[in-house]
């Protein structure tokens, strides 16, 4: 198995065992999550677990954004209830293989 397959694995399982999507955009990851809006512990959770899932990806540069709440984008994640975190930055080999497990064309 690939560094890059055992690395994708890896990630698909930690955001599945801690309840959030993923998405391959190009060049892009996005983890992404639902809960009730305005309830602020389980956007504490999605705030603080996103990142453990994020944390999984090989990064080369790039960067983490979305609704989390070091930004604005926080209080409309709470208000929503939709939380998204993207992450730019992460070797095209890595990403070939997260989109191919998730069942998505390599």
């Amino acid at each position: 198995m690939s560094k890059a397959k055992a690395q994708a694995i890896a990630v698909i399982k930690k955001a599945k065992e801690l309840g959030f999507t993923l998405e391959v955009l190009p060049n892009v990851i996005r983890v992404h999550r639902t809960f009730q809006p305005g309830d602020c512990d389980a956007f504490t959770y999605c705030d603080s677990m996103a990142y453990e899932v994020l944390s999984l990806c090989p990064l080369r540069g790039g960067s983490i954004w979305g609704t989390d709440g070091g930004s604005v984008g926080g209080s409309v994640a709470l208000r929503s209830g939709s939380y998204t975190l993207n992450k730019s930055g992460d070797g095209s080999n890595f990403l070939k293989a997260l989109k191919k497990e998730l069942g998505g064309a390599a």
